[in-house]
């Protein structure tokens, strides 16, 4: 809001832009070209792979099982993307850019579940895993 001719990308997972979903309205509400992109993996991540990584594979209440990211994002009068290859991405990227000069903007990638990285992998290199 700053600086408004500067286009601003958010970038958060499935579960994570769901604990803040809402916030969409308001960017719709006063035409913030804010650009999000969800990764949706379809699960809680970084808690499905801690479970694999340190409880030999078992997993529980880490999957998720989640609505249509397109269809909320126009619900609330955002325009909004399905990116299912990298070309496509790039391309919604493009565009994301011009529509962002009329109000958000929202683009989902789906991916496999275990396709994120962990952060502690490079943070704690001896201790992870244990």
């Amino acid at each position: 809001m700053a600086n408004p001719d500067t286009p601003v990308v958010s970038i958060a997972g499935d579960s994570g832009f769901m604990f803040g979903e809402q916030e969409l309205a308001t960017a719709a509400q006063y035409k913030i070209g804010l650009i999000t992109l969800i990764f949706n993996n379809n699960a809680y991540g970084n808690v499905r792979r801690d479970q694999i990584n340190l409880f030999k594979g078992r997993t529980f209440g880490s999957k998720l099982k989640n609505l249509d990211f397109v269809k909320l994002a126009e619900s609330f009068g955002a325009k909004a993307y399905r990116a299912n290859s990298p070309a496509e991405l790039k391309a919604y990227l493009e565009q994301a850019l011009i529509d962002a000069e009329e109000g958000p903007v929202v683009i989902e990638i789906p991916c496999e579940q275990g396709s994120e990285a962990s952060p502690f992998e490079f943070l704690l290199p001896t201790n992870y895993g244990r």
